[in-house]
């Protein structure tokens, strides 16, 4: 569902949370925390201290909310000892399923160049932007770089079913990843693009396809240069468009984002800015004198939010947690070898995480 909806119905989201920790704890008691939720109560504490110290304390202390509350409720709800084996591929299912809905709204979209949901029902200031010219897809997730990141993390769980040995799981497997895939490139987000190769080139290295792995670069080299001799907006995927122009990896835009939170980190560096307050305060730190519009007073890069908003101490305990789940997630599948189903599924998890967190180098992922 679009923000929109998520954020005039939160409060339903929130006790959906709470009724499913709450069956989990009734029915394992304290058996379901363990010594490694260390680094997840680290992360919870290190980003919320910035809320003591926030311009805007109301402003932080919501955010932080509708951050820590998802994150700590589906951390346990989806932990080791609930989803394993078929449970888990019944999450991948549903992960499927709805992915292909979403992505077939947003083929459905490019086609007929319109979005009931946005026309009819929600407000979005995006929609005509990109629904005019060479449609961008937003399907129901109001923005195109979040329908990618949707995608991305969806994607995985479509390659896990097409594994599978029954025809069913194949097929939805199958479905998944070829609309997956077509809407997430549709999309033409730099950020989904470099995802998309990220998680493609993590998935050929663990399971020691090094062949395959220079065919692809070949073939990524092909695509990106075919694209970079095409008309706007399609040469965003090509070398100038991914590299220099724009809001591209090393264009002015990204490095004044850079300065900017270099700035605030200068000046708060233990419990930076608070939440929301990058944009709160954009232009105490903004070294141009132009007027920027509101959407673009942010850092587009997850990491710097963190870093500006939260300071040295949010920013450490988000890389601990992060680091802890990886490093220990890649041991035990190394441990995994004589369970190959145990094994790809924990991949995919992997797989998953890879895209996301290349993807948030692109956008405010969290928010």
């Amino acid at each position: 569902l679009p923000d929109p909806i998520q954020m005039k119905y939160h409060i339903f989201n929130r006790i959906f949370l709470w009724l499913g920790f709450a069956f989990l704890f009734i029915k394992k008691r304290a058996s379901i925390f363990r010594r490694s939720d260390l680094f997840l109560w680290v992360f919870l504490i290190a980003i919320g201290i910035n809320v003591l110290f926030a311009q805007q304390k109301g402003v932080a202390l919501r955010t932080y909310f509708s951050l820590a509350i998802p994150m700590f409720c589906i951390y346990y709800l989806v932990s080791e000892s609930i989803l394993l084996g078929n449970n888990f591929i019944l999450l991948a299912k549903v992960i499927s399923l709805f992915s292909i809905l979403v992505a077939l709204g947003g083929v459905f979209e490019a086609v007929f160049r319109f979005n009931p949901l946005y026309a009819y029902f929600i407000e979005n200031h995006y929609y005509t932007r990109y629904i005019t010219g060479f449609v961008r897809p937003m399907s129901t997730q109001l923005h195109p770089p979040i329908l990618g990141s949707y995608l991305l993390a969806s994607l995985p769980f479509n390659l896990l079913l097409l594994r599978q040995e029954r025809r069913y799981s194949k097929l939805l497997g199958a479905i998944g990843v070829v609309l997956g895939v077509v809407v997430a490139i549709l999309t033409l987000s730099r950020g989904v693009f470099l995802g998309l190769v990220a998680v493609i080139l993590f998935l050929l290295w663990v399971n020691k396809k090094r062949k395959t792995i220079l065919f692809f670069l070949i073939a990524l080299l092909i695509f990106i240069t075919l694209f970079s001799y095409i008309p706007y907006p399609l040469n965003r995927l090509g070398f100038s468009g991914l590299l220099f122009q724009g809001h591209s990896i090393f264009s002015s835009y990204r490095l004044e984002r850079l300065q900017m939170a270099k700035q605030i980190i200068k000046e708060h560096p233990f419990v930076g800015l608070g939440f929301q307050h990058f944009r709160l305060r954009f232009y105490d730190y903004y070294p141009g004198k132009e007027k920027v519009p509101y959407e673009f007073m942010i850092p587009d890069n997850m990491y710097l939010t963190i870093l500006a908003e939260t300071g040295i101490l949010g920013f450490l305990g988000f890389l601990a947690f992060i680091v802890f789940i990886l490093f220990k997630a890649w041991k035990k599948q190394r441990r995994l070898k004589e369970n190959p189903e145990a094994r790809q599924q924990l991949i995919i998890v992997l797989a998953s995480f890879v895209a996301l967190l290349t993807h948030m180098a692109a956008y405010e992922l969290f928010y």
